[in-house]
């Protein structure tokens, strides 16, 4: 959904030319961001939970979202349900292929060729179980004091400056070249969890390692 997200909010926002914004979760790609500045559409980023997404899918809402999605394939949009709905998706990738000729495959190459490739993943780790609830929580939020805005942080041989910080349901570290690393506690197990994304493929192993290290560090 990370792709598949991107690609239907970008076709609404320039094949359908709908007005609104585009709602994801802090857990999604990234990429969507990037689009959406590009075409000056305001993006709503949301703790994890489909049930987040409600405030801009509301049939009153004053701001509504062309499209709302999360990594986990949950997908809705523009005067659809509140809840995830596959068929919505279903039905705009039909849409997509019959209205610009392209197959899904093809919108996706022309997005990357314009915006540059994003190569988003997920881990984890586990802790010690007297961690588990609010320690864990606490643990995970001091990171926010380490990797604060214009802070450096090593990745693997790089080092990178944090752009932006993020405080929702965990912590989410944006870098100034648009890398990102979200540290999750689990709310009832000893395990953190760790989302990705980077703008190079091998820097995979080394975003999870960096994020561990913020992690044990405090």
């Amino acid at each position: 959904m990370n792709q598949f997200g991107a690609i239907a909010f970008h076709y609404m926002a320039t094949w359908r030319k709908e007005q609104g914004c585009v709602a994801k979760s802090v857990a999604t790609s990234n990429f969507v961001n990037i689009i959406a500045e590009k075409l000056g559409v305001p993006v709503m980023e949301t703790p994890v939970g489909f049930k987040n997404f409600r405030p801009w899918l509301s049939r009153n809402a004053k701001q509504k979202a062309l499209v709302a999605f999360e990594e986990s394939d949950g997908i809705s949009g523009l005067n659809n349900t509140l809840e995830k709905d596959a068929q919505f998706g279903l039905l705009i990738a039909l849409e997509i292929m019959a209205v610009t000729g392209k197959n899904l495959g093809e919108y996706l190459d022309a997005l990357y060729e314009e915006y540059g490739r994003f190569y988003p993943t997920r881990s984890g780790f586990e802790v010690d179980k007297s961690l588990v609830g609010e320690p864990l929580k606490a643990k995970v939020n001091a990171i926010a004091d380490i990797a604060k805005p214009g802070a450096k942080v090593m990745v693997g041989k790089n080092e990178k400056t944090v752009k932006q910080l993020l405080t929702l349901d965990g912590v989410k570290v944006i870098f100034d070249d648009d890398s990102w690393m979200l540290v999750r506690p689990s709310g009832t197990e000893p395990k953190v969890r760790i989302y990705t994304e980077c703008r190079e493929p091998d820097e995979k192993d080394p975003m999870f390692e960096a994020a561990k290290a913020l992690f044990f560090k405090n």
